[in-house]
């Protein structure tokens, strides 16, 4: 796995591994430095300057999410004979690794 970058929690090279894409695809840059952060503005590294296991793999797969977003930029992702699939609104998933919403620890003050 890729290293991140001192900018944030994922990089490129995580992002494309995710979505089994080479690391050239056009647009990973963007939605990386965009992800890194967004994440850096919620959460902060340890003293050490170490991300979390579960924060890198949390911004890895909101980047890869929001990367497969621009293929549906109106929250329709394809029609079926079910009718239409929408993206989620949510992904507890990625919410629970970032510590984010519900899954946000206490605070007081």
């Amino acid at each position: 796995m890729t290293a991140p970058t001192a900018d944030g929690p994922t990089s490129v090279g995580q992002v494309a591994a995710q979505l089994s894409l080479p690391e050239d695809t056009e647009g990973f840059t963007d939605v990386v430095a965009a992800v890194n952060s967004l994440v850096r503005g919620w959460l902060t590294p340890a003293p050490d300057g170490e991300w979390a296991a579960h924060h890198r793999y949390g911004a890895t797969l909101l980047a890869a999410r929001m990367y497969r977003r621009k293929d549906s930029p109106a929250g329709f992702q394809l029609q079926g004979m079910e009718g239409a699939v929408y993206v989620s609104r949510n992904d507890p998933d990625i919410a629970q690794l970032l510590g984010l919403g519900a899954f946000a620890p206490p605070r007081v003050g």
